[in-house]
C-alpha cells in the first residue's frame, strides 16, 4: 500500500520562452541564426509541428537536409510580402529542444543589424512557434499526470473497497457469533430444562418402585 501511494514532489516551474541571435554555421555557411529553447518538449512532435508551420500558406514542401530542415519560397507575411528560406536544426537537450533557425530572402539572411523590422518579426514568429509547443508539451505532461492520478486514485479506492468489504465481514460474523452464542443459550437452557426432567422423572420412577415393592409384598403376605 505505501509503496503504491508514495507520490514524488516534483517542481513544474515555469520557464520563458527567449529567442537569442547569433552567427552560427549551417548548409549556406556561417549566417545569422535566431535560437529558441521549447522546455519539456519532444524532438518528434516539434519537428513535425515546424514542417506543418512552415509550409503554411505555401505549395512548397521541407525537406531534411543532413538534420536541417529546409523550405525554399515559404510565405509569412508578418515577416516578408516576398517568399523566404527558412532552414532549422533542432538538438534535444535535458531542458527541451532547441531550435536554430535561419531565414533569408533569397540570398540575404535576416538579422537585426541589417534587417530590424524583419528580425522583430522572426523573433516572433519563433517565439510564437515556441509558446505553441511549450503549451502542447505541458499538456501533455498534464495529461500524463492526471492518468498517473487516476490510477492511484484507483488504487485508492480499492483499497477502501478492501476495507469496506472486511468491515462488512466483521459485521457479518459478529451477527453469526450473535447467533451461535444465543443458540448456546438456547441449548443451555434445553440442558437445564432435561436435566430437570431427568430429576423428575427419576423422583417418579423410584416412588413407583416403592409402590411396586408394597404391592409386591402385599402380594407374597397373603395366605
Amino acid at each position: 500500500m505505501i509503496a503504491a501511494l508514495a507520490i514524488p514532489c516534483f517542481s513544474f516551474a515555469q520557464m520563458d520562452i527567449t529567442i537569442n541571435e547569433t552567427l552560427k554555421g549551417m548548409s549556406a555557411g556561417t549566417q545569422n541564426c535566431y535560437v529558441v529553447l521549447i522546455p519539456k518538449a519532444s524532438i518528434k512532435s516539434v519537428t513535425d509541428d515546424w514542417k506543418k508551420t512552415i509550409r503554411k500558406d505555401t505549395k512548397a514542401k521541407p525537406d531534411d537536409n543532413s538534420g536541417e530542415i529546409r523550405i525554399i519560397g515559404a510565405f509569412s507575411k508578418n515577416i516578408s510580402s516576398n517568399p523566404i528560406n527558412i532552414y532549422a536544426t533542432f538538438l534535444e537537450t535535458s531542458y527541451g529542444i532547441q531550435i536554430s533557425a535561419w531565414f533569408s530572402e533569397g540570398d540575404a539572411f535576416i538579422s537585426t543589424q541589417y534587417n530590424s523590422d524583419k528580425s522583430v518579426a522572426v523573433q516572433n514568429y519563433l517565439h510564437n512557434f515556441g509558446v505553441m509547443e511549450y503549451r502542447k508539451a505541458m499538456q501533455d505532461q498534464l495529461d500524463t499526470e492526471k492518468d498517473k492520478q487516476k490510477t492511484l486514485e484507483g488504487v485508492y479506492n480499492g483499497f477502501v473497497k478492501d476495507q469496506k468489504k472486511a468491515e462488512n465481514n466483521i459485521m457479518n460474523h459478529n451477527k453469526e457469533i450473535e447467533k451461535l452464542q444465543n443458540k448456546i443459550a438456547e441449548e443451555q437452557q434445553n440442558i437445564q430444562k432435561a436435566q430437570n426432567n431427568q430429576a423428575t422423572a427419576r423422583a417418579d420412577a423410584d416412588r413407583q418402585k416403592g409402590v411396586v415393592q408394597q404391592v409386591n409384598d402385599t402380594l407374597n403376605n397373603i395366605k
